[in-house]
């Protein structure tokens, strides 16, 4: 492979997935994208990349190239944070993608002006809805365990959910659900068991389903934390135990000594502590 440009569109590609998003995050054009993978399919003498219902994804010819070009891009970007961090002016960029769950109730608030959080960093904040991997962001705060791979995964806490109905709602209202996802399994599982039917309505994630409740006034799961600030809300079975689902975040194992991988994490991490759903755990690749 003689033309080592040629990694970053490999790298592009298999973290977004579609020829456009890897051209916007090159700052280019899709034909552009195209042609390079074409020629680097030339080069290898098979595809690079399988088209599937999901998007573009990594044949196995390439897989090792696109370990190496993570592992260096990641190392590089580290280097240039460190020697970055603490000169006056200089700005470390950080792209974070988090459910939106997570955002609204932890993270934003994170974000206040009286915190004073992120000295030093500039972050770019993504709704990050159940697809695999790091993807274009540096950092990922989901629910669920990430899979294992080249990465530093440490739990951050956990949320408690259950149904919610409205106070003067008739016991047997209708209710909304979300979209199947393994990770809400659970929680959708519950719903149905107490409202007792399928759901009239059904939505992407839980901020969307909250923001449906209020206008239809029909029950639906909900984080405790986000009901509690709902105080027409209350629990459709109060003595139900309520589901509870880790929150993890993650990043490629070569941000390790990134100073501002560092700061993101611990911002994190107080984010959740300030909630009082905090987890006491260590990190591991």
């Amino acid at each position: 492979m003689n033309n080592w440009d040629d990694l970053r569109f490999l790298v592009a590609l298999s973290k977004t997935g579609t020829m456009t998003a890897a051209a916007k995050l090159l700052g280019t054009n899709t034909a552009t994208v195209s042609r390079r993978i074409e020629r680097l399919s030339e080069t290898l003498g098979v595809p690079a990349f399988v088209k599937t219902a999901d998007g573009w994804r990594p044949s196995e010819a390439v897989r090792d190239l696109i370990d190496v070009a993570l592992n260096f891009d990641g190392q590089l970007k580290a280097t240039l944070n460190s020697q970055t961090s603490g000169i006056e002016g200089e700005i470390v960029p950080l792209a974070l993608g988090a459910s939106p769950i997570i955002s609204a109730l932890l993270l934003f608030p994170g974000l206040a002006p009286k915190a004073n959080p992120l000295t030093g960093v500039q972050l770019n904040i993504t709704d990050r809805l159940d697809r695999e991997g790091l993807g274009q962001n540096d950092l990922v705060v989901q629910f669920g365990r990430p899979d294992q791979g080249r990465i530093v995964a440490r739990k951050a806490g956990d949320i408690s959910f259950r149904p919610y109905r409205f106070r003067d709602a008739d016991p047997d209202c209708d209710w909304i659900g979300l979209n199947n996802a393994p990770a809400r399994s659970r929680i959708l599982r519950s719903a149905h068991d107490l409202f007792g039917k399928e759901p009239k309505f059904r939505v992407d994630h839980f901020m969307a389903l909250h923001t449906l409740m209020q206008t239809t006034r029909l029950g639906g799961p909900l984080p405790d934390l986000l009901a509690q600030n709902t105080p027409d809300l209350v629990p459709v079975c109060a003595s139900a135990t309520p589901v509870t689902l880790d929150c993890w975040l993650f990043y490629h194992e070569s941000r390790r000594s990134d100073p501002g991988m560092r700061r993101a994490v611990d911002w994190v991490i107080h984010c959740f502590e300030s909630f009082g759903v905090a987890a006491t755990q260590s990190e591991h690749a």
